[in-house]
Parts: C-alpha cells; structure tokens; sequence
C-alpha cells in the first residue's frame, strides 16, 4: 500500500471541498449585495461558473471595504494547492 500517496489523495480532497466551501461564501456574498449568481444551471452544479464571478467580488469588495475580500485569496489559494496535490498524487501512484 503506498501510504503517502494516500496522504496526499486525502489532502487534494480536503483541499477540494475547502474550495467548494470558499465559493459558496462568495457566492452567498454576492447575493446579499443583491447580484443574480448561482453555481447551477437549471440543476446542474457547474464548478467552472465561478470563474466568472471572482471578478465581480473583487470589484464588489474592493468598492466596500478599499481592500480586496479574504475570499478572493483564500479561493486561489485553496485552489492551486488542489492541483498541486492533485499532481503529487498522479505522479506518486505511477
């Protein structure tokens, strides 16, 4: 059994659904500043709308607050470190 690359399955999933949470609270940040967003179309999550949102909370929480949301970083963050563990894993497992 390759116990690392286990390790490093369990963190990508951690990493994932930390991401997953971020979003959700950038979302939910925009709708309560009355923005039409949502992470589904019709009944289908669609991971990728995201992308197009990130810029709106910038712009948003930038306006509010002079700085840029925590969100912002933490989703980017939380993401790269997802696909850096995502890749340590492939590569462990070959």
């Amino acid at each position: 059994m390759n116990t690392p690359a286990i390790i490093i399955g369990v963190m990508a999933l951690l990493l994932i659904w930390l991401n997953l949470w971020v979003s959700v609270k950038i979302i939910n940040y925009l709708k309560s500043k009355r923005e039409d967003v949502s992470l589904f179309n019709g009944m289908i999550f669609v991971k990728g709308k995201i992308f197009k949102y990130l810029p709106l909370y910038k712009k948003i929480s930038f306006e509010e607050k002079g700085k840029v949301g925590e969100l912002y970083a933490a989703f980017y963050i939380t993401f790269f470190l997802f696909l850096i563990f995502l890749g340590l894993g492939i590569i462990m497992v070959y």
